[in-house]
């Protein structure tokens, strides 16, 4: 399948929201052209994209058929429209798929602050988290560089980071529905559909899927793992790595290289 000149996703490789919408596209067959966002270095070429010189920024954003689509629901909402497959938001269901993905986005922006802290604590994963184009030899005299921007991410989203308690309690929240759920079927809703895409992007949080899903480096992948959840739900973990074999698949796309560290200027 060729890769449409028009359709762009700007998203984060880590990013459970990111993960949701390539999830979309790839289930409904589309063929899009990646470009890998990196915090800070990236900023002004997404303000660009967006047209936004002030406020708030952030990834996935998919660039579709002359339109600027800047978050995950609007994209799931648009592979349903003009892609091909089963239907994950199908009409009859779309109200109880919202309410999935409204919790998930009460409970996953309390739980950024706890990985953003776990980050802030490895030196490791600082370093793992510096653009692929710094070198080797010089990542560890760029670890205060990588610090510096991690917490830069945790101003700009407002993150909490010494509120791990509220945190981990609005985590096992949406925890607590999903084991709920799944008592009557495999599917959050009795069959496979977008708020299945949703609660398992809850789980990355807890334990990040397989790294035939997701690379990540070993101490980023140590730093997004919650050991205290991964205890408490480990049929939930289970559960998400059954709906990876069964349902996700890559449809045909073509990635851009992550911006230079000389692009900052």
């Amino acid at each position: 399948m060729a890769v449409p000149s028009d359709l762009r996703l700007y998203s984060l490789n880590v990013s459970p929201w990111s993960e949701r919408a390539r999830w979309m596209l790839n289930h409904h067959g589309l063929a899009f052209r990646k470009i890998e966002h990196i915090p800070f270095l990236g900023e002004r070429r997404l303000r660009k994209v967006l047209g936004q010189p002030e406020g708030r920024v952030t990834v996935p954003v998919l660039i579709a058929d002359g339109r600027t689509l800047a978050n995950s629901w609007d994209i799931a909402l648009y592979a349903e429209r003009v892609g091909r497959g089963a239907r994950l938001i199908p009409e009859e269901l779309e109200a109880d798929v919202r309410r999935w993905h409204d919790l998930a986005e009460r409970s996953m922006s309390a739980g950024r602050a706890l990985t953003i802290a776990r980050l802030l604590a490895s030196d490791a994963a600082l370093e793992e988290a510096l653009p692929p184009a710094a070198p080797r030899l010089l990542r560890r005299l760029l670890r205060p560089v990588a610090r510096q921007v991690t917490r830069w991410f945790a101003r700009k989203y407002e993150l909490d980071l010494a509120g791990a308690a509220s945190a981990q309690a609005a985590q096992r929240e949406a925890l607590d529905a999903l084991r709920t759920a799944l008592v009557r079927s495999e599917y959050v809703l009795g069959r496979f559909s977008y708020a299945d895409i949703i609660a398992a992007s809850l789980l990355q949080g807890v334990v990040p899927v397989a790294e035939r899903y997701l690379r990540l480096g070993p101490a980023t992948r140590e730093a997004w793992t919650n050991p205290e959840l991964a205890a408490a739900y480990p049929d939930l973990v289970a559960w998400r790595d059954r709906l990876y074999q069964r349902h996700r698949r890559e449809s045909p796309h073509v990635s851009e290289p992550a911006p230079r560290l000389d692009s900052v200027a």
